[in-house]
């Protein structure tokens, strides 16, 4: 979303990028008061988007499997393929949620930077930031959280999750000075893909800035559902635009599939809720949830970050 609001308005002192920075700048204000009064608002948010712009950028990939898979038979088969990764990968996450975690992090790591396929160290930087930032700049806070969800297996989880974070800051502060070195002793190399590595840095600086004011629950549920999930949205939405002229589905289809899909992961979500072995380890309902979020999102992910990565050329920029 951020890079699309970029590319809209290239001038920093265009009405419309100054009305959008005060937009933010107040948005980013009343979350940060909130999040001060009410400590839980952050968990609530997340689970709120977490539920439903979240759920609902997975959802459609429905569109995916119906457009670009033809005839019917086919998007039925891969979606069918689809169903089975979700219920494998949760099968084997609920038996672990630290390991869930970790399982997660990684994929966040390289999903999130999908749009910067091209340069891999943008990629990882752009896909890192969302959830390696908060072990770095929120530590304590984070292991609030991190403590009563994970029980036993907290110390590996931290210590792992802390070396990675570590890793990827110095990789992103190597990456973000070579850049800088670029833009200033060699603007004719920077311009090969100047726009794209702009964007990317500009992405992790609004991140960083999400949780250099917000809590991690908080920010991450910013990061992930306000920008994420509507930024994949309206990506979507550009390419059936598009390429729908390839294949037109009947609405009788489309209603179908996505009555099917959105039944498919509400019911999903209802049984992991009731059977995830974890329950024994949650001392509270919002430990719970948590520990049910993790692991339901690392099932979802799993399937969708391979699908959006076979569709790339589909879905383009």
């Amino acid at each position: 979303m951020g890079a699309q609001l970029m590319l809209a308005a290239p001038s920093f002192t265009s009405p419309r990028t100054l009305w959008l920075i005060a937009l933010g700048v107040s948005v980013l204000t009343a979350l940060g008061v909130v999040d001060q009064h009410w400590p839980s608002a952050g968990l609530w948010l997340f689970v709120g988007l977490s539920l439903t712009l979240g759920m609902g950028h997975g959802v459609l990939d429905a569109a995916l499997l119906l457009l670009q898979f033809t005839p019917l038979r086919r998007a039925t088969a891969v979606a069918a393929i689809y169903l089975v990764l979700v219920l494998a990968a949760g099968v084997v996450l609920s038996q672990s949620v630290g390991w869930a975690l970790l399982a997660l992090l990684a994929m966040s790591l390289w999903h999130f930077g999908e749009l910067y396929r091209t340069s891999l160290a943008a990629r990882l930087a752009v896909g890192g930031v969302g959830v390696m930032a908060p072990m770095l700049l929120s530590h304590g806070a984070l292991k609030v959280v991190i403590e009563p969800a994970f029980a036993g297996e907290q110390l590996a989880v931290w210590r792992l999750w802390h070396g990675l974070a570590v890793l990827w800051a110095l990789g992103t502060a190597v990456w973000a000075l070579w850049l800088g070195y670029q833009w200033l002793a060699k603007p004719a190399l920077a311009q090969v893909h100047n726009a794209q590595q702009r964007q990317a840095l500009a992405e992790v600086v609004a991140v960083l800035l999400l949780n250099t004011v917000l809590s991690p629950l908080m920010a991450f549920a910013v990061y992930f559902g306000l920008w994420h999930s509507t930024a994949h949205m309206a990506r979507v939405g550009r390419a059936v635009a598009k390429n729908s002229g390839l294949h037109q589905p009947s609405r009788a289809q489309w209603a179908a599939l996505w009555a099917a899909a959105g039944v498919l992961t509400a019911l999903l979500l209802l049984i992991l809720w009731h059977y995830l072995p974890a329950v024994a380890l949650a001392n509270d309902a919002q430990t719970h949830i948590v520990q049910w979020l993790v692991v339901a999102l690392g099932a979802v992910t799993l399937p969708h970050m391979l699908l959006v990565a076979y569709s790339h050329r589909w879905l383009g920029r």
